[in-house]
């Protein structure tokens, strides 16, 4: 009994599948599929950063005004992502409990240690020691700087204000995270 139900289910199966190909198959434009156009989105972390009181006092208990941080970014080196470049949007997040204001800089830097581009923002100081949070969000898009694809580092340079001791024990915490837009055309 199973199995005449079973031979009995295929062939409907079949013929409902052969049914939908034909219906499906009728209006399709094989014309259009000459070209395929996609647009991948690489989505990722690119760095963190946490600065304390420990990097902004030296072994010897002198103000250091100035922290920089360097993080290699590789994904132009390949040429398929280079030419398929749309454009890309670096978010930095950050939270700073410090009483003290902040200078931060972003230098994105080729091979020759040029700058290709840049951007900065300031980051206000925590009055009640509650954390300071916000977002920064730069777009660089290939028609306004098509030499952006050129870099293969990021240089975050910040600046503490104001530069004298004594420094309470607080964090300033940077997030940066990357979007890059590609389109790609298949013929």
């Amino acid at each position: 009994m199973q199995k005449y139900y079973h031979l009995n289910y295929m062939k409907h199966l079949s013929f409902l599948m052969l049914f939908l190909l034909m219906a499906c198959s009728s209006k399709l434009d094989f014309d259009q599929a000459s070209k395929l156009h996609i647009s991948p989105v690489f989505e990722g972390d690119i760095m963190y950063m946490d600065i304390n009181k420990n990097n902004l006092v030296d072994s010897q208990l002198q103000f250091r005004n100035v922290v920089r941080d360097t993080v290699d970014f590789a994904i132009f080196k390949q040429g398929k992502t280079r030419d398929s470049f749309e454009k890309a949007e670096i978010s930095v997040q950050y939270s700073n409990t410090f009483n003290r204001n902040f200078h931060t800089e972003y230098f994105f830097i080729d091979e020759n240690n040029v700058p290709v581009e840049q951007n900065s923002f300031d980051i206000t100081a925590s009055v009640s020691g509650d954390p300071i949070t916000g977002e920064m969000l730069f777009t660089f898009d290939k028609n306004n700087n098509p030499n952006f694809v050129n870099f293969r580092k990021i240089v975050v340079q910040v600046s503490i204000s104001p530069t004298q001791l004594p420094v309470a024990d607080q964090l300033l915490h940077l997030q940066t995270k990357g979007k890059i837009f590609t389109h790609i055309t298949i013929e």
